[in-house]
């Protein structure tokens, strides 16, 4: 309780209980503990005075409601009061003690009384504010507030933070057995207003029977209510994005395009006949709308977009489709005139912000001097030992056998990527990826090789951390004719891809 200073001048006395006039209190009083005083004092008499301050012709309750009320049920005319000088701060600051030392409280009764004991603190001089010198002033601090209740300074805090909660919501749980979770009041305070009058209308009105689910369903009812813009057209256009995807062929104009590029006679690649010769399967390209789903999920208009292993085009053209400038590599010709006359005869990119090098994308050796230019690089390099594509070049990783060899080279691939990559900003919710989908390969009995944890392991030697992790469903007709092979040495056929998301901070 707080010391009563020593010109308040308490004095004893029988007060009449009609001369006591009740101000409005931050407090309900409870009927089941009015008849406990009740009886009581019945039985052995008030054990503690009530405290009133003196007016001009009446007395104004300071401390000791439950006790006033007990003598009102009991039919007595008056009560035993200690009298002092009127003074609004000294009166509401004794009320604020004696509720939160005497009675237990719920968390908003809590809080609120906290909150306001601590505003007539520093009104009346004795508690430090945040920026002035504590220590000096010898006022004192939350730290020693807290200690005062026997509890830390964080805790300290989320009990006063209740107090922010919308005051009709507040009024609606404070008769409820609710109220009694200081972390659930906690949480439902830092929601916007709506929420927190949906939540506690559920939980008043026995439709909902828990916390948990009043606030699964008042989020539900005005979740959308708190997206941005931005965030309702990404899930209009692009749907839910889920850590395991499965995106489906569109016949359109972005489909037209990369078909007609992947399957130009120029540049098609036979992976597997079957059926004697009269089935060929092709190499596997990209999906389209995987292409098209990335480059807009990560990336906005005229963001610069890198595909270091260009392959049949389709994440260059579905950038270029989607307004994007693109930069792209490729060790073939024939696959990068495709790429260009597909994208600039019919895309809207100009020809100043197409950019398509017959190079190696690994060394990237056209931008050996720069740093931070690419707002994101979308990549999907060969596979270990993926079939010969017919290039002689001898920096084609396809021709690669060994995995030391190949991690050797993408080591070299990565930390090129990670200093040219724009770096991104968690807080501000800006994002600059690497995204890298790769697979897995099978060595007899070496076992199954997954290139993804080998990439995670080179990545993490630069720096880049790893955002997130997208497995692709695999649509490649491959598989149904390594279905025989896979039930034979009893493994999987594997059906999916994973897609590396990596950024620099």
């Amino acid at each position: 309780m707080v010391a009563t200073p020593a010109h308040d001048s308490r004095e004893a006395t029988s007060v009449l209980i009609s001369s006591i006039k009740v101000s409005h209190r931050m407090r309900r009083t409870d009927e089941e503990k009015v008849r406990e005083i009740a009886e009581s004092i019945k039985g052995i008499g008030l054990l503690h005075n009530i405290t009133v301050a003196k007016r001009e012709d009446h007395y104004v309750l300071v401390a000791g409601l439950h006790r006033l009320e007990s003598f009102k049920l009991l039919g007595l005319k008056a009560i035993p009061a200690n009298v002092i000088e009127a003074n609004d701060l000294i009166e509401d600051l004794i009320q604020c003690e004696e509720n939160l030392c005497r009675s237990p409280l719920n968390a908003i009764y809590t809080s609120r009384f906290l909150r306001r004991r601590e505003e007539l603190l520093i009104s009346l001089g004795r508690k430090a504010v945040v920026g002035n010198n504590q220590y000096t002033e010898e006022k004192l601090t939350n730290k020693e507030l807290a200690s005062q209740y026997g509890i830390t300074p964080r805790a300290y805090q989320y009990k006063k933070a209740i107090a922010d909660m919308n005051e009709e919501a507040a009024d609606i749980l404070c008769e409820t057995k609710f109220a009694d979770n200081m972390m659930d009041m906690y949480k439902l305070q830092k929601e916007p207003d709506k929420i927190q009058l949906e939540v506690a209308n559920l939980l008043a009105s026995g439709k909902a029977k828990t916390f948990r689910r009043a606030w699964v369903l008042g989020h539900m009812k005005h979740k959308e209510e708190r997206w941005s813009d931005e965030v309702k057209e990404v899930k209009e256009e692009l749907g839910i994005p889920k850590s395991i995807m499965k995106w489906e062929r569109k016949k359109d104009k972005l489909n037209d395009l990369c078909y007609f590029v992947s399957h130009s006679e120029d540049a098609r690649k036979v992976k597997v006949t079957a059926q004697f010769g009269t089935n060929e399967i092709a190499n596997y390209s990209m999906l389209p709308e995987q292409s098209r789903w990335f480059i807009k999920f990560f990336s906005k208009e005229g963001d610069l977009i890198l595909d270091n292993f260009a392959g049949k085009g389709s994440n260059l053209i579905a950038a270029a489709l989607e307004g994007r400038r693109v930069v792209g590599y490729d060790l073939s010709e024939t696959n990068l005139a495709l790429i260009r006359e597909a994208c600039l005869e019919h895309t809207s990119i100009k020809a100043e912000d197409l950019t398509l090098h017959r190079s190696c994308g690994v060394e990237l050796a056209e931008y050996e001097e720069q740093e931070e230019i690419f707002d994101m690089c979308l990549l999907d390099p060969p596979y270990l030992g993926a079939e010969d594509y017919g290039n002689d070049d001898e920096r084609d990783l396809c021709r690669i056998k060994s995995i030391d060899q190949y991690n050797q080279r993408m080591e070299v691939c990565i930390s090129n990527l990670s200093r040219l990559i724009k770096r991104s900003n968690f807080k501000k919710k800006v994002f600059h990826p690497i995204v890298i989908k790769i697979g897995s390969v099978r060595r007899s009995d070496s076992g199954l090789c997954d290139l993804a944890t080998e990439i995670e392991i080179i990545a993490r030697k630069f720096s880049l951390v790893l955002h997130d992790k997208i497995f692709n469903e695999l649509r490649s007709a491959y598989q149904s004719y390594n279905i025989a092979r896979c039930i034979e040495n009893k493994y999987t056929v594997k059906s999916h891809e994973t897609n590396l998301v990596f950024v620099r901070y």
